[in-house]
């Protein structure tokens, strides 16, 4: 993954509206993901507007720093966790990061951008960190297609 194809991924993936209610069907969905394609569990939080909206955890996935880590990183960085991970070699404030137990420079982490304004994360923690992000990408890829098809047809 280069940084421009994250960048790119930053700007698709983007939301004209976000609620509670699409923050537990994105959850479920990364769920869904998971168990067709691993055999590991993950643990899933939904960070918005200053709170944690879903946090779950797959049977078998025990309670960790990581999902926290994500959301900070997220958050700091206004970018996907993969975002300082790849940078961390050449931007002097991520490659602090990289050994403060609070962040997580690596993937797993994806901001919830709303109206292009910076309004939450999407984490998920327990594969390798980049199949932690290419599940929430697959399923964010999915969803807002969904939900253009779905306005389409209601016009």
């Amino acid at each position: 993954m280069t940084i421009e194809e994250l960048v790119r991924q930053e700007k698709q993936l983007q939301f004209e509206g976000f609620d509670h209610e699409l923050a537990l069907a994105i959850t479920l969905e990364i769920i869904d993901e998971v168990k067709r394609n691993f055999d590991k569990p993950v643990g899933i939080r939904v960070y918005y507007e200053d709170k944690t909206v879903v946090h779950y955890l797959m049977n078998g996935r025990k309670t960790s720093p990581w999902l926290d880590r994500k959301v900070k990183t997220v958050l700091e960085s206004r970018h996907s966790s993969l975002y300082p991970f790849l940078l961390s070699g050449s931007h002097e404030e991520f490659a602090k990061w990289v050994d403060d137990p609070t962040h997580a420079i690596c993937g797993g982490g994806f901001p919830i951008i709303v109206q292009g304004e910076l309004k939450g994360a999407i984490c998920v923690s327990g594969l390798d960190h980049l199949a932690d992000h290419q599940i929430i990408i697959n399923v964010l890829e999915r969803v807002l297609n969904n939900q253009q098809v779905s306005q389409g047809n209601s016009i």
